[in-house]
């Protein structure tokens, strides 16, 4: 499905009022991140690749993750696992699995963690998956290292796994290299490996890249059954809003290190209220429009980064006050939450041609 019937579907069919975990106080978070913080050290400077990020997902909902390249989505995935590269560290903040701190644990409480409670499914398959070993090798290995299965029931397991992600021929399937199935097989042999065990967390770090559009569709309704059927939980983390219309619940939309709007999917879409959320939506393709909308200027460096707001270099609306002081998170009316001295979308200037 084409991003411009994906926005045109939101806006016409979605209920910003469904009810979400979030309206029930009761309703503990399956996976909350509080004030997360991962910076990397490059030269004699401090690269703030996650600076203050707070999340939270429950059960059953699908939680997107969105921003431009290099804005620190992968990079709060690879801290929740505890993966971030040597070069960089998790400098403070809490990441509590039903309550549990990942951060907190010890190496081989986080091992039995990744790929058991929590799986994380990586954005580019052909490196992701090993060329040496079949297929069915790779799903059965999980299997054996988290649920203690011998060599032919993970084996057996695997080849069933491959067919319930929508593989054809899964018994032959199971025993070819990836080099002998497509991109779009590939990517749902990860997600057969990552579900292997079934874990209360997926992580999707964009699942869908190099894809093509009808592979796209299969993939992202084959996470969104995963997730629902089974009431488990999922972040999805990716730069196309098409797709974050397509199966996400709630929104978080990050700049530069941080997280500058959080709501409902269809609140963001037909309200935003941060200039860049709605600079993002004015780049989407839409019927009738003869040019793209393009936020002007450039992503700030993550190791200069400017006073104050950090997108109010390229904000039209920015005033004094954007360039003294970091604004905070603030909740809207609506449960949303925007990090901006001067949101809403009255705009008009912003919000042209959407």
């Amino acid at each position: 499905m084409s991003n411009v019937l994906i926005y045109n579907v939101l806006i016409s069919n979605v209920d910003s009022n469904t009810v979400s975990p979030l309206n029930d106080p009761m309703t503990m978070p399956l996976l909350e991140v509080k004030d997360l913080m991962t910076h990397f050290s490059i030269e004699d400077k401090t690269l703030h690749a996650v600076d203050g990020v707070s999340f939270s997902l429950f059960r059953g909902e699908i939680l997107g993750l969105v921003g431009e390249s290099g804005c620190g989505k992968s990079v709060t995935a690879l801290s929740i696992l505890r993966l971030v590269p040597d070069s960089g560290k998790v400098i403070s903040g809490q990441v509590l699995l039903e309550g549990e701190d990942l951060l907190e644990m010890d190496d081989n409480e986080i091992r039995n963690v990744r790929g058991n409670r929590i799986s994380m499914v990586f954005q580019e398959p052909m490196s992701a998956l090993n060329p040496v070993f079949t297929v069915g090798d790779q799903v059965a290995e999980v299997l054996r290292l988290h649920r203690g299965m011998d060599k032919s029931a993970a084996f057996r397991r695997a080849a069933k796994l491959l067919g319930q992600v929508g593989i054809p021929d899964p018994a032959r399937r199971v025993s070819e290299y990836p080099h002998q199935m497509s991109g779009g097989m590939q990517q749902r042999a990860l997600i057969a490996m990552a579900m292997a065990c079934e874990p209360d967390v997926l992580i999707a770090d964009e699942p869908t890249t190099a894809l093509d559009v009808t592979v796209q569709a299969q993939i992202l309704r084959l996470i969104e059954e995963l997730i629902h059927e089974g009431n488990r939980g999922a972040l999805l983390i990716t730069h196309d809003l098409g797709v974050v219309a397509e199966v996400v619940d709630r929104v978080c939309v990050m700049y530069a290190g941080v997280i500058v709007e959080m709501g409902k999917v269809g609140d963001l879409f037909s309200a935003p209220q941060h200039p860049y959320t709605i600079g993002l939506i004015n780049s989407l393709p839409t019927p009738g429009r003869r040019r793209f909308i393009a936020i002007g200027g450039s992503v700030p460096d993550l190791m200069d980064l400017p006073s104050g707001c950090r997108f109010h270099p390229r904000c039209p609306r920015a005033q004094e006050v954007c360039t003294q002081e970091e604004p905070e998170l603030t909740l809207t009316e609506k449960g949303n939450e925007v990090r901006c001295y001067f949101p809403g979308n009255k705009h008009e200037s912003l919000r042209r041609a959407i």
